[in-house]
């Protein structure tokens, strides 16, 4: 497996290269710890930073069902309104565990403006634009499943950018997953608890507190 110094020079490249409008961090996937990111950040996080492992290794599963090691070009807003478009590479060792994650987000914004002459940069590439909606009782139960996990990624991905420590941010999430129909799968309940570290008593406290507010 490549050293994490030659990962961190890795990075340094790719964070001259990009310049000042995009980040580059390098995750250390067994402690979730951030090994490298250039100043100035999009995300503000900074050099030994503490994330949540559970999103990258939901990242890596997905990478190895579609039997590659990358993720490219997820586009995201973020919670100022900026377009986001993210990249990850996952760096595993010799006997195929995930180590670490290359993460590269670009600030977009600006080229939104002229987006018709951009087609090929705003392209999501492999990813399926589907709502849980179209799931039904005849879908394959593996098929839900995978439906369920990318409309997770989609709500929760910004979290590769911008924190999700507040109560105010992951309650965001919930309603959202909650408007997609996601907590019609029973499987996602652990799944979303692990991603926003919270525990299942507080996500249906949550969840009860966004049902009266819509009432």
């Amino acid at each position: 497996m490549i050293s994490k110094d030659s990962l961190i020079s890795t990075c340094q490249f790719l964070s001259e290269i990009l310049g000042k409008t995009s980040e580059v961090l390098l995750h250390n996937a067994t402690n979730g710890e951030i090994e490298w990111v250039n100043d100035d950040s999009i995300s503000h996080r900074k050099i030994g930073d503490i994330n949540t492992t559970s999103i990258l290794q939901l990242l890596n599963s997905k990478c190895e069902n579609s039997n590659t090691n990358r993720i490219i070009g997820v586009l995201n807003t973020s919670e100022t309104n900026t377009l986001i478009r993210t990249s990850n590479l996952m760096i595993r060792d010799d006997e195929g565990k995930l180590k670490y994650v290359i993460c590269v987000n670009q600030d977009i914004t600006g080229f939104a403006q002229i987006q018709p002459f951009l087609t090929n940069l705003f392209s999501e590439k492999d990813k399926k634009s589907v709502d849980f909606s179209e799931a039904n009782d005849n879908s394959d139960s593996a098929d839900i499943e995978e439906i369920m996990t990318n409309i997770i990624l989609e709500e929760v991905k910004h979290a590769d950018v911008f924190s999700l420590e507040s109560k105010a941010a992951k309650m965001a999430v919930l309603s959202r997953l909650t408007n997609r129909g996601v907590f019609k799968v029973k499987q996602a309940v652990p799944k979303v608890c692990d991603l926003l570290n919270i525990a299942q008593p507080t996500l249906y406290k949550y969840l009860k507190i966004l049902e009266k507010e819509e009432e």
